[in-house]
C-alpha cells in the first residue's frame, strides 16, 4: 500500500524589513497628502521667523513645489540632520513637549518628504557668507553640498511627491485637484493667524503664466487678513465675540462647579445671525490652539448648532483662536497635530455657547428661531405653507396601524420558538388594512413555513435585519445597498398595492415596501437633475463678485458647470486677482431667484466633490435642488392613487435606471425591506 505523500511546509523565517522600507512606510504615514506637505514646509518657515513665504505649485503640485522663506536658515552644521527622522531642535526630553512654542516637533517632515519624493534645499544662514545646495536620498542622507548664491533664508523643493509609493501616487493623481483645493483651505488657515508676515501661493498648469492664488500684505490685524484672503465684503456681519463667565444654568448643564476657574482667553470672530451676512455652507471656518490650526470638531459641532436656531438656513465665519495653558493641553496626538487635547474641554464648550447665546440673543433682540418639527423617517423641516401639504405629512392618517407612518416594525424573533406567533402577527398586521392584493396568498407563503423542518430553517439566512425604524434608516439603506442591483428591480415580482400607498414587491424568499410618492418622485427628480439647463436673465448691470483667488480660479475654470445652472460671467484675465470675475447673468424660474449665495456654494460643492467625475456627475446648489424636487414632487404619484400591475411594474422599472434610488429628494426611503418568508437569521 502507497503512503500518502507528506506535505512539507517551508519555514517562513521571519526577518527584519530593511529600513528603507520601514521609512516609507512610516513616512506614508506622516505626509498623508498635498496638504499636509504644504502645511509642514510652511509651519518650517514660520518656525524660523520668516516674514516672507513663497509657495510655487506646478500642475497643482502634482510636478513640483517649492517654498522659499526669508527665515533665520540652517547651520551648516545641522545639515546632515536635516532629513533624518526623529531628529529635531525642538526636543530632547519628553516632557519637553509641554514647553514647545512653534508648530513643528517631531522631526519627521523633511524625512517623510525625503522617503516620498525627491527633496533638495537651498538655505543660508545669517552667519553664513553664502548659500548651500543640498541634495537628499530617499533615506533623508545628505548626499551632495554645494556652495551657491542666495540671500538669507530657505527653499525646499520636492519633485513628483508620493512617486515612491506607487498606489498612493495614482490616488493622489486621479483627486488632484480635490487634493490641491483642499490644500489651499489648509493654507488660508495660516495666512489669516500669521500676522506680520507676508504669504504668496501661485500654481502654473502646462507652461501658462502662474495663476496667484494666495496673496497676504503682512498686515498687524487678524481682520485685515480675513479681507485679504476672502475680499471686504467677507467681514461684513462679523462681530468680535467677546469673553464673559457662563453663568449658574450653564455651568449646571455642562456639570461644572460654580468655583471654577477660567484659565483660558480667545481671540474670536464671528458672523452675525441676521439672515443675509452668513454663507451657504461651512467652508469658512478655521479653529486654532495657541495659533495653531487645528480640528475641533466638538466645538464646530456647537458652533453651528447654535447658530441655526438664530438661522436655520446659513453657517457662519468662525475665526477662534483659543488661548490655553500649554500644561492642560496634549498636541502630541497625531502626526499631523491637528488634534488637540484638552483637559479644561467642557468648560470651554460652556463659556462658548453662553457667550455665543448672549451675543445672538442681543444681536437679535432676544427673538426665537424658527421652530422645526421632526416628520417621519427622521427628516426635518421648518413648519411651513409650502411643504404643509406634502404627502409625508399625511402618512399617519393613511395608515392607521402604526403611529410612525408606516407599516410598523419589524419585530420579526429568529429563533424556532417564535416563528409560529410572529407569523400570525405579520398576518394580523396585513388583515388589519384593504389592499387590492390577496390577502391569502401571503398568508399562504406564511403558514407554509410553519411545516417546514428545523434543518431547512437553520439553513436559510436573513439578508436585511435592520428594522423599519428611523433609527436604523442608515443601516437599512447600506443593507439594500449591499444587497440590491439594478437587476434586482427588474426581477421583483408584485405581490399588489398597499394602503393606496405602497407597493409590496417580492424578490426570491424576501418580500419589500415601495412608497409609490417617494420612489416616483425620485425618479422625477434624476431626471430634472440631468436634463434642466435653467434659462439666464442678463443683468442690466454687471455685479463683482469679489471672489477668493482659490474660489475664483475654481469658478474660471468650470463655467460649464455654473452655465448649466442659468450663470453667466464676464471674465477679465488682465485684472487683479480676486476680481477677474463680473456676473451677468442669473438663473431664472418661476419665483426662484438665485445670486452670489447660490455661486459660492456651487463652488464648495465642486472643491469638496473634486472634478475627478465632472463628466458624469452634475452640481447644484441646495435652492435649484429644492426647486427641481418641488417640481418632482408635483409630478410624482399621490398617495392615495391606485395602481394597476402595470403602473406599478413601471414604477420598480423606474427604480431601476436610477443613480440613487433610495430615497426622495425631501430624504423619505423609498424602499424597506418588509419580511423574509423563510424567517430564519444566520
Amino acid at each position: 500500500m502507497t503512503e500518502p505523500i507528506k506535505t512539507i511546509e517551508k519555514s517562513k523565517k521571519i526577518s527584519a524589513i530593511n529600513k528603507e522600507t520601514i521609512h516609507q512606510i512610516c513616512s506614508g504615514q506622516v505626509v498623508l497628502d498635498l496638504a499636509t506637505a504644504i502645511k509642514e514646509l510652511v509651519e518650517n518657515s514660520l518656525d524660523s521667523g520668516a516674514t516672507l513665504i513663497d509657495i510655487k505649485l506646478k500642475d497643482y503640485g502634482k510636478t513640483y513645489i517649492s517654498v522659499s522663506d526669508n527665515g533665520s536658515g540652517v547651520l551648516e552644521q545641522d545639515f546632515e540632520g536635516l532629513g533624518l527622522k526623529h531628529h529635531t531642535s525642538k526636543l530632547r526630553e519628553f516632557s519637553d513637549l509641554t514647553e514647545v512654542n512653534t508648530f513643528g516637533f517631531r522631526g519627521e517632515a523633511l524625512s517623510s518628504l525625503c522617503s516620498l519624493a525627491e527633496l533638495n534645499i537651498i538655505t543660508r544662514h545669517s552667519t553664513s557668507e553664502h548659500g548651500f545646495k543640498l541634495e537628499f536620498d530617499h533615506n533623508g542622507i545628505l548626499k551632495k553640498k554645494e556652495a551657491c548664491a542666495r540671500e538669507k533664508g530657505t527653499t525646499i523643493h520636492i519633485k513628483d511627491i508620493f512617486k515612491c509609493l506607487p498606489v498612493r501616487a495614482k490616488e493622489f493623481y486621479k483627486n488632484i485637484k480635490k487634493e490641491y483645493t483642499r490644500a489651499i483651505q489648509v493654507l488660508y488657515s495660516y495666512c489669516l493667524v500669521s500676522t506680520d508676515t507676508k504669504i504668496t501661493c501661485s500654481n502654473s498648469v502646462s507652461g501658462k503664466p502662474p495663476n496667484l492664488v494666495v496673496n497676504t500684505t503682512s498686515s498687524s490685524n487678524i481682520l485685515n487678513n480675513i479681507n485679504t484672503i476672502f475680499g471686504k465684503k467677507s467681514s461684513n456681519g462679523l462681530v468680535i465675540l467677546e469673553l464673559l463667565p457662563p453663568d449658574e444654568a450653564m455651568l449646571q448643564e455642562y456639570n461644572l462647579p460654580s468655583n471654577i476657574v477660567m484659565d483660558f482667553e480667545w481671540d474670536c470672530y464671528i458672523s452675525s445671525c441676521d439672515h443675509n451676512v452668513g454663507r451657504s455652507t461651512p467652508d469658512r471656518q478655521f479653529f486654532y490652539v495657541n495659533s495653531r490650526p487645528c480640528d475641533l470638531t466638538k466645538v464646530s459641532k456647537l458652533i453651528n448648532h447654535t447658530y441655526h436656531k438664530y438661522n436655520n438656513k446659513q453657517y457662519p465665519f468662525v475665526f477662534l483662536n483659543l488661548k490655553l495653558n500649554k500644561q492642560s493641553t496634549d498636541i502630541n496626538v497625531t502626526p499631523d497635530k491637528r488634534t488637540i487635547f484638552c483637559t479644561q474641554e467642557r468648560l470651554i464648550l460652556a463659556t462658548l455657547k453662553f457667550n455665543l447665546i448672549t451675543k445672538w440673543d442681543k444681536l437679535q433682540g432676544n427673538l426665537t428661531a424658527t421652530p422645526v418639527i421632526e416628520l417621519n423617517f427622521g427628516v426635518k423641516r421648518t413648519i411651513s405653507p409650502t411643504n404643509a401639504d406634502h404627502p409625508a405629512k399625511r402618512l399617519q392618517t393613511l395608515h392607521p396601524i402604526s403611529n410612525t407612518g408606516h407599516i410598523g416594525k419589524k419585530n420579526v424573533q429568529y429563533d424556532d420558538d417564535n416563528i409560529q406567533s410572529d407569523t400570525i402577527n405579520q398576518i394580523k398586521i396585513l388583515d388589519s388594512v384593504e389592499m387590492p392584493i390577496s390577502i391569502l396568498t401571503i398568508k399562504q407563503k406564511l403558514q407554509e413555513r410553519q411545516n417546514i423542518s428545523k434543518h431547512a430553517i437553520t439553513s436559510k439566512k436573513i439578508k436585511y435585519k435592520a428594522q423599519i425604524d428611523s433609527n436604523q434608516n442608515s443601516k437599512a439603506e447600506n443593507e439594500l445597498k449591499r444587497e440590491l442591483t439594478k437587476e434586482s428591480f427588474i426581477k421583483m415580482e408584485i405581490i399588489g398595492q398597499f394602503n393606496l400607498g405602497f407597493i409590496i414587491a417580492r424578490l426570491e424568499e424576501d418580500l419589500f415596501i415601495i412608497d409609490q410618492h417617494a420612489t416616483d418622485e425620485k425618479f422625477n427628480f434624476e431626471k430634472l437633475n440631468n436634463e434642466t439647463q435653467l434659462k439666464t436673465q442678463k443683468l442690466i448691470i454687471p455685479k463683482s463678485l469679489n471672489l477668493s483667488s482659490l474660489n475664483e480660479t475654481i469658478l474660471i475654470e468650470h463655467q460649464k458647470i455654473f452655465e448649466d445652472n442659468g450663470f453667466s460671467f464676464k471674465i477679465n484675465a488682465e485684472a487683479e486677482t480676486g476680481h477677474r470675475v463680473e456676473l451677468v447673468g442669473i438663473p431664472v424660474s418661476g419665483y426662484w431667484q438665485f445670486g452670489q449665495e447660490d455661486i459660492e456654494e456651487l463652488i464648495f460643492l465642486i472643491r469638496e466633490g473634486g472634478m475627478e467625475n465632472e463628466q458624469n456627475h452634475i452640481y447644484r446648489p441646495s435652492r435649484v435642488s429644492q426647486m427641481l424636487a418641488s417640481r418632482a414632487c408635483r409630478a410624482a404619484v399621490k398617495i392615495g392613487t391606485f395602481l394597476n400591475d402595470n403602473e406599478m411594474q413601471k414604477l420598480i422599472m423606474q427604480m431601476a435606471q436610477m443613480e440613487s434610488p433610495w430615497n426622495c429628494p425631501h430624504g423619505r426611503p423609498t424602499i424597506r425591506h418588509l419580511l423574509s418568508l423563510h424567517l430564519t437569521c444566520k
